[in-house]
């Protein structure tokens, strides 16, 4: 039976079973949903378009109440880009490096202790394409999480197929958690946003594929909750995905929100499919992750 939550009603549950998880497993809260109420922007989508990407993602941020809202001072921030290969942006096969950095600047302008740029992936792939360098021009850690001592088991209460998934460690006990995805076509998933790339936070993708790919990128999404979102869609890769090269359009557009239900469900545009037709987003909409009904939401598209 499909369950149409609130992301209030979500947040509260979320919250009250995280409060026993943690007495009984002594996991850290963050990943669990359970720590500090989040902001809740009073809009849901921030939807900036424009030739900068940089100038996209600030203003995107901003309209949902600027990165101060979201970042307090001493936080610790992890941020989760899809850094895979040594393309340039324009082949849309990576986040863009320039919004990273401006990113990571943004926080730590907002006072953050530390941000830490991670994602379960080659240390070559965040030096070839450029990751790494804007990160640690803005005052960023970079981080490739490739040794199972990096992460932290956290049980899926809600899963059907998966009893529990190893979640990054630095995601897991950080304060503020930020996925910074890229619009592009995926062989297996059809798609992948900013669940999709919860997998390179996750430690075993393997079982995932084995099991029930749709299902199971559902389900890693509860592990997790959102902070806030920044959906790269300046360049968007329409076939030959995940890794291309392939066919490119050029939305020059950037996503803000703190759902990530939303955020793939308006994505799905770019690449010319239906939200409810994608599974993973269909089967995250019925487990209460977010919302797919974007008639239901209150959307901001303006020229940054």
């Amino acid at each position: 039976m499909q369950q149409d939550w609130t992301r209030r009603e979500f947040l509260k549950r979320s919250a009250a079973f995280a409060a026993g998880a943690a007495v009984s497993t002594g996991l850290p809260l963050r990943a669990l949903a359970g720590v500090r109420e989040p902001y809740k922007p009073a809009i849901d989508l921030a939807v900036a378009s424009g030739a900068s990407p940089v100038k996209n993602t600030l203003a995107a941020v901003e309209k949902l109440g600027g990165f101060g809202k979201f970042v307090r001072p001493g936080d610790k921030v992890a941020l989760k880009p899809n850094p895979i290969g040594a393309s340039p942006p324009e082949q849309a096969i990576n986040t863009h490096p320039e919004m990273i950095g401006a990113v990571v600047k943004g926080c730590l302008g907002a006072g953050a202790a530390r941000v830490i740029v991670l994602s379960h992936d080659s240390p070559d792939w965040f030096e070839g394409n450029g990751t790494a360098e804007a990160v640690r021009r803005a005052g960023g850690i970079v981080k490739p999480i490739n040794d199972r001592a990096d992460y932290v088991e956290i049980p899926l209460p809600r899963a059907r197929l998966l009893h529990s998934v190893e979640i990054a460690r630095d995601i897991a006990e950080a304060d503020v958690f930020i996925n910074m995805p890229i619009a592009k076509h995926h062989a297996g998933a059809r798609v992948t946003f900013a669940m999709k790339n919860l997998m390179g936070a996750n430690w075993d993708r393997i079982i995932l594929h084995r099991l029930d790919l749709q299902a199971t990128i559902a389900e890693l999404a509860t592990a997790v909750r959102h902070d806030l979102i920044i959906m790269d869609a300046n360049h968007a890769l329409l076939t030959n995905g995940p890794s291309g090269p392939g066919r490119v359009s050029r939305p020059q557009t950037v996503i803000a929100g703190v759902d990530p239900v939303a955020v793939d469900a308006w994505a799905c545009r770019y690449l010319d499919v239906r939200p409810e037709s994608v599974g993973h987003i269909r089967h995250a909409w019925e487990l209460g992750v977010g919302e797919m009904n974007l008639d239901r939401l209150k959307i901001d598209e303006f020229a940054a």
